[in-house]
């Protein structure tokens, strides 16, 4: 026998070894479902997670921040990207995500928790920090509100680059022109409207001319709002909260927005107002959307220990990230095994019986001198 034919799962398969948030094609994310390994410690924090995200199911609660750390390879971005499957639950290659867990998950309360919160209405937006931050944000003491405006605007269907076209996108759209603008404005300027409004401060001309044509805007307002309104676009966090409120109103009594920022200690770094600008908001969503908006993120600092190198009182942020998950590596043996190394029935058996008489020479082809096994 090969080898590679003892192995359960193809071994020639483009196995990752570091998951990433933007990879979401649908073979990507079966095979993320698939071969995802849920150890003894995931089964806890599992648990936990689920325990804490039902008080916003079952009834109200603010604290709806869940804080996930871990260093690089305790798998902390896997675990984020799992759990915007499960929650969203959208089908997957004709499986749904929860059914993936029906054996992996040996306890049948989580199991059934998972399930249940598998059924309550979902959106997700997973996304990583970085990569989403326009160059000069970072310099901004609301940096990070921007960068959530920007994803919940694009998951809308808006230019998240630009607030001012995304708004003007949004009253279109709450005021049912939208789509008559888009023809409207391609039959002016000759290209679709998505393709152009990078360059909306050029083109006011054609965006005037379909305003006048789509809506019942007289041009003394299309004229007062591309000279006035379009520089004073309201940028706050108690705004943002309203407009997530007034999105999930939109969707239904028991529908749930969750945000999933991917890496969010690396972008905070030692700057103190970007972590308070993180804990007002968390902290804003709470209390306007009594917890069918969730922010989770992913760290390789916990809190404690944020707090305790920043010197600073984070009392209210440990307040708001109440759900707090640490990842380790001591698991990684049992996810190599399980992922990888898992085995054919029928093959386990002729190892053992070749093992007595092989068993010294393996151990001698692996046996490490001083610090080489390090």
């Amino acid at each position: 026998m090969i080898i590679k034919e003892m192995f359960k799962k193809d071994i020639d398969r483009d196995i990752r070894g570091v998951i990433k948030a933007d990879q979401t094609s649908e073979d990507d994310v079966h095979q993320e479902l698939d071969e995802y390994v849920v150890t003894r410690e995931l089964r806890r924090h599992f648990s936990k997670f689920y325990e804490n995200y039902l008080k916003g199911i079952d009834g109200k609660t603010d604290k709806v921040g869940v804080w996930i750390s871990g260093f690089f390879g305790s798998g902390k971005s896997h675990f984020l990207k799992i759990l915007s499957y499960l929650l969203k639950n959208g089908e997957v290659k004709g499986k749904h995500p929860i059914d993936f867990f029906e054996e992996k998950i040996e306890d049948p309360i989580i199991y059934s928790n998972m399930k249940r919160t598998a059924n309550v209405p979902t959106e997700t937006i997973l996304f990583n920090i970085d990569s989403k931050s326009p160059l000069d944000n970072k310099s901004k003491d609301d940096a990070i509100l921007r960068v959530l405006l920007k994803v919940f605007y694009e998951h809308r269907g808006y230019y998240g680059d630009n607030p001012a076209v995304a708004e003007l996108e949004k009253y279109l759209d709450d005021q049912g022109y939208l789509e008559a603008y888009k023809e409207e404005y391609e039959k002016v300027a000759g290209e679709p409207w998505v393709n152009r409004r990078n360059s909306f401060y050029f083109d006011s001309h054609y965006v005037k001319t379909a305003l006048l044509h789509a809506t019942d805007m007289t041009e003394e307002a299309v004229d007062n709002w591309l000279k006035h309104g379009v520089d004073n676009v309201e940028i706050s966090i108690e705004k943002f909260a309203k407009d997530v409120k007034e999105y999930i109103d939109s969707k239904g009594s028991d529908f749930h927005l969750v945000f999933l920022i991917d890496e969010i200690g690396q972008y905070i770094g030692d700057r103190r107002d970007l972590m308070l600008n993180l804990q007002t908001v968390t902290e804003n969503l709470g209390a306007i959307c009594q917890g069918r908006a969730w922010v989770m993120v992913t760290s390789q600092e916990s809190i404690d220990s944020i707090v305790k190198v920043k010197g600073d009182d984070f009392s209210r942020i440990q307040g708001r990230f109440d759900t707090r998950l640490s990842l380790s590596s001591i698991s990684v043996d049992e996810v190599i095994q399980k992922r990888i190394l898992e085995k054919e029935d029928f093959v386990v058996e002729k190892l053992k019986a070749i093992y007595p008489e092989k068993g010294a020479i393996l151990r001698n082809l692996i046996s490490f001198r001083e610090s080489t096994a390090d």
